[in-house]
């Protein structure tokens, strides 16, 4: 299985950073390549003081949920 995690953090305050990992079906290497630069850009239109610092396709490590 493959993930899809973006980095963003906030313009004015560049050390508050978060990561997004939204939750992408059948999603091979390949469609993570192409899905991230259209996930990003639809993410960031939404949060306009917030700028991409970095994203990646994870292959084959477990979705980790926050408790």
């Amino acid at each position: 299985m493959v993930y899809l995690v973006l980095t963003f953090c906030m313009m004015a305050w560049q050390t508050h950073c978060m990561e997004e990992r939204p939750l992408l079906e059948n999603l091979t290497l390949a469609g993570c390549v192409v899905e991230g630069q259209r996930v990003a850009q639809s993410w960031l239109a939404d949060h306009p003081k917030w700028m991409l610092t970095g994203w990646r396709c994870e292959q084959n490590v477990p979705r980790q949920i926050p408790s």
